[in-house]
């Protein structure tokens, strides 16, 4: 098989899993801009993406997704992949949640249109003292150089030397 001449590290990757494999590396994805876990059988919102879908329609850091499309999705054993699958989508679709909010005795709901969601890979930047900038990368992305120079260029007009 041709994969045992390749090195230690190579991998295949399946057609149907490429596009996710892809996306980190693009820089942006198609869905509703929500970071979520999955706690006791709930989908529960960690934080929403700013400036994206769900942050414009109300959806909180603490909500819990209970219904996706008016179908339960609590307590039903669901997995990231699931709610990965129904979340994420085309741009300028729609999806509706159902949300449990601590201090709302009933379920809010939400229509959210899908739209591009940019995955940054320039968390930070920022001056360290008069002279030294500091710019963090957490990942290498088509976009990394683009947003490296946009915080160079800011660190630059506030003195940075180094």
């Amino acid at each position: 098989m041709m994969l045992e001449h390749l090195d230690p590290h190579s991998v295949y990757i399946p057609a149907r899993d490429l596009q996710e494999v892809s996306e980190p590396l693009e820089g942006n994805f198609e869905g509703i801009g929500v970071q979520f876990n999955i706690l006791n059988d709930t989908v529960l919102v960690i934080n929403t993406i700013t400036g994206g879908p769900a942050e414009k329609v109300g959806v909180l850091a603490g909500d819990k997704i209970v219904t996706i499309n008016d179908s339960l999705f609590a307590g039903i054993g669901i997995t990231n992949d699931q709610v990965i699958q129904k979340l994420k989508g085309k741009g300028a679709t729609k999806v509706m949640i159902g949300v449990a909010r601590i201090g709302y005795p009933e379920l809010l709901s939400f229509e959210i249109t899908r739209d591009k969601i940019p995955l940054y890979s320039v968390d930070v930047s920022y001056m360290i003292n008069p002279t030294t900038g500091y710019i963090k990368i957490s990942t290498f992305a088509r976009t990394t150089y683009d947003e490296f120079i946009v915080g160079l260029k800011n660190l630059k007009g506030q003195g940075m030397q180094s």
